[in-house]
């Protein structure tokens, strides 16, 4: 029993390195502020390269900004386990970015922060922890 579990759990491990791209983990301590104020019920997952992917329960939106291109956009395809990871279909997960054909999203990106316009005249700040 106890080979199988050291077994499974360094599968894990090197699948999580393999894909580490298209996995994001929930960070419980991150922010989200919308025009300035405290969104709550937001959920933010990060991935290795500080990517991030945030899902607003309320307002059943989720939106996804990468490092490779730092336009702001919902996930086609995206699978979640509630509150805990989430992973995309791809490194460059494939999205619909947000906004329209002027849509400048004035994204910053940084280590502990993330701020956009959402295309709906809506400033979005994650600061990360």
């Amino acid at each position: 029993m106890r080979r199988l579990l050291v077994l499974v759990v360094v599968a894990l491990a090197v699948l999580l390195a393999i894909n580490r791209q298209r996995v994001f983990v929930r960070d419980p301590l991150a922010k989200v502020k919308k025009n300035g104020v405290q969104a709550d019920g937001a959920r933010v997952y990060i991935n290795y390269s500080n990517d991030v992917l945030i899902e607003e329960a309320s307002e059943q939106r989720v939106y996804i900004v990468q490092n490779w291109n730092k336009v702001p956009g919902a996930p086609k395809a995206l699978t979640c386990l509630k509150g805990m990871v989430c992973w995309t279909d791809a490194d460059h997960a494939q999205m619909v970015p947000l906004g329209g054909a002027s849509y400048m999203p004035g994204t910053m990106m940084s280590d502990r922060e993330v701020s956009f316009n959402d295309g709906y005249g809506t400033s979005i700040n994650v600061t990360l922890r």
